[in-house]
């Protein structure tokens, strides 16, 4: 889960993040040790989990209230991770039994396979930018520099990073957890850094970026050593919709076009870069976490290159009345 990442760092052996959708399908049992079962895990049903009621699940949490609310908890282990996990470790002693060979090797060879399958995307280099592109100088630039804290926003912006950018300590990500909200994105960036003194970098898509973009002023005031990239795709999703109406207004999910956002953070005092290309995003968020200087860099992002954030459209009431 997003919300755990570097707790085990992403490249670890044992680390199945890259075979997620491998892992929820073909589980017996299934831990959940600070998760819970809500629409980040599909609620525990649907074809995420493979096969109706295939498998057991084992839930540790502090909120008795949870066990048993979408699917049944066979094992429900009440209180908190600490307490509980350092119990269960004690009872299962020191001879623990290997896992089955064939289930880690299924397990890496999905990992290896997806890997591998992504790795032409991330090293796309291509103007405008696509999400894989931008986000893979974003993942290079984590990788060389593992104490950066990652504060995340967005629709695609969130749901892509939150599977391309590795982790590789602990408490280095921050995003909205089990919320779905916007506007957290400067807030928390402004928060780890004068909580941590680290380096900030904070990822937004340009809709996320609108709720709370003012923050900007509260970064240069205090000279905080964080560089805000917007993923400027001219609007929600792709930018691209057309007014339903048919007037002349632009639909709810454009933005201006060709918005520069990086003047909003000179206009202040930090440093602005506008950069189309992932070379150029690299160069430029390597200079600001160089220097420290509060920075704003907008990248621009193929509009046609977005799509609907988990599909949420598919939540719509449906009628059930065919049209002849």
């Amino acid at each position: 889960m997003s919300m755990a990442k570097g707790l085990l760092p992403d490249t670890h052996p044992q680390s199945a993040g890259a075979a997620r959708s491998t892992v929820l399908k073909d589980a017996d049992v299934v831990m959940l040790i600070g998760a819970r079962l809500n629409w980040l895990l599909s609620h525990g049903k649907g074809k995420t989990w493979g096969a109706p009621h295939s498998k057991k699940f084992i839930q540790v949490d502090i909120e008795p209230k949870e066990m048993d609310s979408n699917v049944e908890i066979v094992a429900p282990v009440v209180g908190d991770i600490g307490s509980c996990v350092a119990a269960l470790v004690e009872g299962m002693g020191s001879n623990w039994a290997s896992p089955p060979a064939d289930w880690v090797g299924a397990v890496n060879s999905k990992k290896e396979e997806n890997i591998a399958k992504m790795a032409p995307r991330l090293m796309k280099n291509s103007a405008p930018m696509d999400y894989h592109g931008a986000l893979g100088a974003l993942r290079t630039v984590i990788k060389e520099r593992p104490d950066t804290i990652l504060v995340n926003e967005g629709a695609n912006t969130l749901d892509l990073a939150r599977g391309v950018i590795d982790i590789y300590k602990p408490r280095k990500r921050l995003d909205v957890g089990t919320w779905g909200v916007m506007g957290i994105g400067t807030g928390f960036a402004i928060g780890a850094a004068i909580e941590t003194g680290k380096p900030v970098l904070a990822v937004e898509g340009d809709s996320a970026f609108g709720f709370c973009g003012m923050e900007v002023e509260t970064i240069c005031r205090y000279r905080l050593p964080v560089c805000v990239v917007v993923f400027n795709n001219d609007g929600i999703y792709r930018g691209t919709d057309i007014n339903p109406s048919g007037g002349s207004d632009a639909a709810t999910t454009v933005f201006v076009k060709g918005s520069r956002y990086d003047k909003m953070m000179e206009a202040f005092g930090g440093a602005g870069a506008n950069v189309t290309t992932p070379d150029e995003l690299k160069r430029a968020v390597d200079d600001a976490l160089d220097s420290g200087r509060p920075t704003l860099i907008n990248a621009v992002i193929d509009p046609a290159a977005g799509s609907e954030s988990g599909r949420i459209g598919n939540l719509n009431p449906q009628s059930v009345l065919r049209k002849k």
